[in-house]
């Protein structure tokens, strides 16, 4: 079901979800660093659908689980760090991408900095920080014409993110090599070998 179409209350169970779910990865250690095997981990979790708004959240908080993991954080600040993600990220409506010109999974990115650098509209240098690494993400988006693919999105605005973030954070993330997408098939619209991360079905 689209996210917008959930009452308040089914949208808060399913951040609160996705929000365990990371505390989990991180509790456990797996894929230290690798914010595009947890971003694969959140978007396979059954109550996420192939589009919707809800991987508006899904960015951040795979590169915030990922670099909490690298940067030696506690599991609390991560839990702050989330729900602080899960806040903005809840307001970037469904089909923001093409009403406004701008992709919730590359605002995802800048939500990511803003929260984890704790920037306010007074912050000078993580201010800058916060829009160029939103700026590269949907740059990268655009470089592939639409029809909407949220998993699409995701994987280049985490892609594009993650040599910024250890550029600017000096926190070096796992590269982003090889994704391949394993959810076309669920896809109406997708744009099969058109796509960097197709994968095709035998």
């Amino acid at each position: 079901m689209p996210g917008y179409l959930y009452s308040a209350e089914e949208k808060d169970a399913v951040y609160l979800k996705l929000m365990e779910r990371c505390i989990a990865l991180f509790g456990k250690n797996e894929g230290k660093g690798d914010a595009i095997q947890i971003l694969i981990h959140l978007m396979d979790e059954d109550y996420i659908s192939m589009h919707n708004p809800f991987h508006h959240f899904i960015v951040p908080a795979s590169l915030l689980t990922a670099t909490c993991m690298v940067a030696g954080s506690t599991e609390d600040e991560l839990k702050i760090l989330l729900h602080k993600a899960y806040g903005r990220a809840e307001y970037i409506k469904g089909g923001f991408c093409g009403d406004y010109g701008a992709c919730g999974a590359g605002i995802g990115a800048g939500i990511y900095m803003s929260v984890y650098t704790d920037t306010t509209t007074m912050s000078e240098e993580s201010w800058q920080w916060s829009n160029e690494i939103t700026g590269l993400s949907l740059q990268a988006i655009s470089g592939i014409p639409g029809p909407r693919c949220c998993k699409r999105t995701c994987f280049l605005a985490v892609q594009a993110a993650i040599p910024y973030i250890e550029k600017k954070l000096c926190i070096k993330l796992k590269p982003p090599e090889g994704i391949v997408c394993k959810y076309s098939a669920n896809n109406m619209e997708c744009k099969k070998e058109r796509c960097p991360f197709y994968m095709k079905q035998e």
